[in-house]
């Protein structure tokens, strides 16, 4: 290749690389509803950054409008809520705020993808219209951030783990039934950074007066009546937020009224 090629690919690919910068920058401050092609909102709203407790809203999109369908009450992270990676970005985090990581107890505060429902039951045992996937004995999700499959579900026979040697882990078959019914929060799912926060479900509670590790819990009732509502079709989002980040985004991202 000539000196005039390697220049001209030279200068070419600095400008790729100038463009892609370019559009990272405008995308990242500028202002971005991440509900706005959903069609289901699954809302939960704290009092505050360390409250425990939460109250879940769920809504249908009727053109421009939210319609309230149900809401129940639902427990959440021992230390409360920080910003987690989802489908938002950093923009609406505010200097001082928390951002989350590993072993925090801190639910993923922002707006998220909801990516699958499991649970004990066989499918047809089941009333749902949501992905679907039985969990078996070897089923486990891997918080180990040292692991390629970090925060990943996965099958120990099919990755052909050592039993004896397993990396960190939570087994998804608990003998306490959490995960009955469980959907999984897409905090971190896509290209997962290592140590951001793992693991992060909707999933049935112990009580109302219990706290989670950093998902969000409900009774099995209000499970079972989410699971039953979920249309895939509709592209539910979950989000997530403290009564003060509610007031400050609820404009911006097009939130419904709640009352906190």
């Amino acid at each position: 290749m000539s000196g005039k090629k390697i220049l001209l690919v030279a200068v070419i690919s600095l400008f790729i690389v100038i463009a892609i910068l370019v559009v990272y920058s405008i995308f990242s401050v500028m202002p971005h509803n991440p509900v706005e092609t959903s069609k289901q909102l699954v809302m939960v709203v704290s009092r505050t950054e360390t409250a425990q407790k939460a109250v879940l809203h769920a809504f249908d999109r009727d053109g421009d409008t939210w319609r309230f369908n149900f809401s129940c009450p639902v427990v959440i992270g021992k230390n409360g809520m920080a910003w987690g990676r989802g489908l938002h970005n950093d923009r609406v985090i505010v200097e001082g705020e928390q951002v989350k990581v590993e072993g925090d107890g801190k639910t993923p505060k922002g707006a998220f993808e909801l990516i699958r429902a499991y649970g004990y039951q066989m499918p047809k045992m089941v009333r749902i219209k949501f992905p679907y996937t039985q969990i078996t004995p070897d089923m486990i999700c891997i918080d180990d951030a040292r692991s390629e499959y970090y925060n990943m579900i996965v099958r120990t026979d099919e990755k052909k783990f050592d039993a004896e040697n397993l990396p960190s882990h939570e087994d998804m078959l608990r003998d306490d039934d959490l995960y009955k019914y469980a959907v999984l929060i897409g905090h971190n799912t896509e290209n997962p950074e290592k140590s951001v926060g793992s693991c992060i479900f909707l999933h049935i509670w112990s009580d109302e007066d219990s706290f989670t590790a950093g998902c969000t819990a409900m009774s099995e009732e209000s499970m079972l009546q989410l699971l039953a509502w979920l249309d895939p079709d509709k592209k539910p989002c979950l989000v997530q937020l403290t009564r003060k980040s509610y007031r400050r985004l609820k404009e911006e991202w097009g939130l419904p009224d709640v009352t906190i």
